[in-house]
């Protein structure tokens, strides 16, 4: 039988301060398969085994004795090292690991993103992200197996996965000449089909997960609230919908946005809003998200492009502006948004300067994990913007009438450009490709753009 801790008997402050273990980010992830596909790399799952067993103790814990084990009746259990159940579980055992794979094995890195390290050796090169006990490892076979072997004689039973088609939940599946791969979440879709199939089976089958030019109004008044009992099925729908926005539908980032704006109490509307959409997801459910990326140039640098959109005063409520983007890696979408502003803008080119600034802060950090990568960027980085306004407030400094109050934070968009860190470059609002993640489109615009980032799983060929 395995010891379990009553975690939630700790105290803050006595039994435990610090209890924060970060996990890779999904950009970076991303990052590593385009990356795995553009060097032929190899891939491989590590998952450690009883990783929270592994943790060093900073906290002096004490706990009532297991049943079975003989002790006075005035005596208490010690704990050594961390155990399941415990609150710090999960931050002890990244420490332990980070700390072992960065001065035992001899990985770099963890400063852009603190799950990411890095390591070179004569056998080749070696990326590992990791997710509590699950490490995604990719690079040079033989550099792998000899990290692999490294890790065990550190003291950490592993178990490898050789068929990366399971991480995170998420169908992970290449084709037989490892040029493109396709993401999904069959597992998420069936527990949709499982909760909601029932609902949502009458329903007609849609063309656009949400209503086109629609929007999700707060209630007014009590009367207009759903039960409590479908407010928990609402937040239930909407909870997995954003894990489904997080890594395979970006198509669907925009409503789902909508959606939990009214988490805490939804109208008759907002549960019909969500029903068609978790229609639209069902009848759909073989699309997910396209890993095709190009060959660099000769130079060998690596380009990103970004195309950024606002909708002026979006939301029907508060008047305050949506913004969105998504990010191309050599042709491959690796990042995307779909957020409601700060507050609100008075202008069409105020809003787009502000979502701007938004996607500014995303490329930073992703030509942060890619320099620590090793990777040659190509900057500036190409901004793709529908608004020549806010081109024209981002290359040039004024303080006209219409922009003297804009807040300080955003003017960091000015010095990128200035620094020759992005260049923004105008695109036409047809073509600009995250026109869907700031307002409900119709169909035609929403056929017109998915297929940049989205595929059916038969793609692969």
């Amino acid at each position: 039988a395995r010891l379990v801790a009553c975690g939630y008997s700790q105290i803050p402050g006595v039994d435990f301060t610090e209890h924060f273990a970060p996990v890779v980010n999904d950009v970076t992830y991303r990052i590593m398969l385009v990356a795995s596909i553009l060097w032929q790399l190899t891939n491989v799952i590590v998952d450690v085994e009883t990783a929270f067993l592994h943790g060093d103790l900073e906290e002096e814990i004490y706990m009532d004795c297991p049943e079975g084990l003989e002790h006075d009746p005035d005596e208490c259990l010690l704990l050594q090292k961390t155990i399941y159940g415990l609150v710090q579980s999960a931050r002890q055992f990244y420490k332990k690991f980070v700390n072992t794979l960065q001065n035992k094995l001899g990985f770099k890195g963890g400063y852009a993103d603190p799950c990411l390290l890095t390591r070179r050796c004569d056998k080749g090169i070696v990326f590992i992200a990791l997710y509590v006990d699950d490490c995604f490892c990719c690079g040079n076979k033989e550099a792998i197996q000899e990290t692999v072997k490294l890790i065990q004689e550190a003291g950490f039973n592993v178990t490898i996965e050789n068929e990366m088609t399971d991480y995170l939940s998420c169908e992970i599946l290449f084709s037989r000449d490892r040029k493109k791969c396709w993401i999904g979440q069959p597992h998420l879709i069936r527990k949709l089909e499982k909760k909601f199939g029932e609902m949502v089976t009458t329903l007609q089958k849609y063309r656009t997960p949400g209503t086109p030019s629609c929007g999700i109004v707060r209630p007014t008044e009590e009367s207009s609230k759903v039960s409590v009992e479908d407010q928990t099925l609402y937040r239930s729908g909407v909870g997995m919908l954003l894990y489904l926005v997080k890594h395979s539908r970006p198509d669907i980032a925009n409503v789902v946005r909508e959606l939990s704006k009214v988490m805490d109490g939804a109208t008759m509307a907002a549960m019909k809003e969500m029903k068609r959409v978790i229609k639209f997801v069902m009848d759909t459910k073989h699309l997910g998200l396209k890993i095709e990326p190009k060959t660099p140039d000769n130079d060998k640098m690596w380009d990103l492009v970004i195309y950024c959109d606002s909708d002026w005063a979006g939301d029907k409520d508060t008047r305050i502006s949506v913004a969105g983007f998504i990010v191309y890696l050599m042709g491959a979408p690796i990042s995307w948004k779909s957020k409601a502003q700060r507050g609100v803008t008075l202008s069409s080119s105020e809003a787009e300067f502000v979502a701007l600034s938004e996607a500014a802060k995303e490329i930073k950090f992703i030509v942060q994990v890619l320099i620590s990568m090793g990777i040659p960027v190509r900057l500036p980085v190409i901004c793709r913007v529908d608004n020549i306004g806010a081109i024209f407030m981002a290359e040039n400094v004024s303080t006209s009438q219409r922009t003297k109050h804009i807040d300080t934070r955003y003017h960091f968009v000015r010095e990128f450009v200035e620094e020759g860190f992005i260049k923004i470059i105008f695109v036409r609002t047809k073509e600009n490709r995250s026109d869907g993640f700031t307002k409900n489109v119709t169909g035609e615009i929403y056929d017109a753009h998915v297929h940049t980032f989205m595929a059916e799983k038969t793609y692969l060929g």
